[in-house]
């Protein structure tokens, strides 16, 4: 029986297999001055994060199109689908349209379609703890019912450093924006109950600031527990919290990517997501 895994390109997942399951990831695509870029392995990220920067104007993402979900589902019996939050993109949407095409022509297959009402690294959590419960061999409508319950317990926090592109789509005013990077100010938030991104707050940046973020975290639900830290262009600072939480929890599992194109575009440069256990 083959069974897949499939994230959209906002879980910043693009490996083949997700532990020893086989992984298909369906970019986003993001336009910006005009120029559209699919989220995938070719995209060229500098250059991306470079325009993005450059930019006065709005910019816009796209979500997968149903035939794109389509061809991801092929050739499987059984397919997980982990979106990013249908809050911030239709990519959700897409995919459930998507699946109800493919079982038409397909019944014998099984799919199902998870909201995970976050992105970045708490869906890459997600998709390994669901990698977990398939090579044990857990049965379908189990395994659904246990990935439900993991999205309740797992979190997501991100603290910004600019929000020049929140500034130029009207999501926050140009003299916040301005103000937060001369008073050397980031901005922290997490995915509400219902996966819309809600600030929490603001952190003076300097040396404490990592280990404040810590404590936000255990205000979340942090004890312990696994870790994912994506970043945009800042593995040393990614680095300096994973030790920094690694000195509160000696025991806690952590691992650090870079954003792909998507999360690069929300969390901008020096922008930090964390995906955590509860």
């Amino acid at each position: 029986m083959i069974v897949k895994i499939i994230t959209d390109s906002g879980a910043n997942s693009f490996e083949p297999l997700i532990g020893g399951v086989p992984h298909r990831s369906v970019p986003l695509t993001l336009i910006v001055n005009g120029q559209s870029w699919s989220d995938d392995p070719q995209l060229d990220l500098a250059n991306f994060q470079q325009a993005l920067k450059n930019t006065k104007t709005a910019t816009s993402s796209a979500c997968p199109s149903v035939g794109a979900w389509l061809q991801s589902f092929a050739g499987a019996d059984q397919v997980y689908v982990l979106t990013i939050t249908s809050a911030l993109s239709g990519s959700y949407n897409s995919a459930v349209q998507a699946a109800k095409l493919y079982l038409a022509d397909h019944p014998e297959t099984k799919i199902h379609v998870f909201d995970t009402k976050s992105a970045g690294p708490q869906v890459r959590l997600l998709a390994s703890q669901l990698a977990i419960l398939i090579n044990h061999q857990y049965p379908f409508d189990e395994i659904i019912q246990l990935m439900n319950q993991q999205i309740q317990q797992t979190d997501l926090l991100f603290v910004l450093a600019e929000l020049d592109n929140l500034a130029n789509n009207g999501r926050v005013s140009p003299a916040i924006a301005k103000l937060t990077h001369l008073l050397n100010l980031y901005v922290y938030g997490t995915a509400s109950d219902v996966g819309a991104f809600k600030l929490l707050g603001k952190l003076r940046g300097g040396k404490r600031m990592l280990h404040k973020i810590v404590t936000v975290m255990e205000k979340q639900g942090y004890i312990g527990g696994r870790v994912f830290i994506d970043h945009v262009d800042c593995r040393e600072k990614a680095a300096r919290l994973a030790s920094a939480i690694s000195a509160r929890y000696p025991n806690a599992i952590i691992n650090i990517t870079a954003c792909g194109a998507l999360c690069s575009y929300y969390a901008e440069s020096g922008g930090l997501m964390i995906g955590f256990e509860k």
